[in-house]
């Protein structure tokens, strides 16, 4: 008898180690996806934040030391808004770290400087509609 439970025992083995193993690996798999995934989607926030933050600081600092004395004296036309943007999207590339502009590469299909002209272009509207809701 109790050699026959050693041999039902050792088939019940045979057969369910493999497919324990399987569901371990499978289990192991997703686990894994899971957490590449979550990585991945970290990575990129950080990414975005890091691009929203150089943006608003390049729109103010350019701001501070153009456009403001610009207005003032009521000479900024075309050329210098031109070159106020210039001086932003400058501002911001020297600013964003690498993976930010390969990233911005990989989104924009490699026109980085299209990209933040037009993040630029969104913060200086955000900026006038908080501007003329405080007013």
């Amino acid at each position: 008898m109790k050699e026959i439970l050693t041999q039902l025992l050792f088939a019940a083995l045979t057969i369910c180690a493999p497919l324990a193993t399987a569901y371990v690996r499978k289990v192991a798999a997703a686990i894994n996806a899971s957490t590449a995934e979550k990585v991945k989607n970290e990575t990129i926030q950080r990414i975005c934040r890091e691009i929203t933050d150089a943006v608003a600081n390049a729109v103010a600092a350019m701001n501070q030391t153009y456009v403001n004395d610009l207005k003032k004296t009521g000479s900024f036309d075309k050329a210098a808004q031109a070159k106020a943007l210039n001086g932003a999207i400058s501002a911001a590339i020297k600013s964003l770290s690498s993976d930010a502009l390969d990233y911005i590469k990989e989104i924009s299909g490699d026109d980085t400087v299209g990209y933040l002209t037009t993040r630029i272009q969104a913060q200086i509207d955000h900026n006038k509609t908080a501007k003329a809701a405080q007013q």
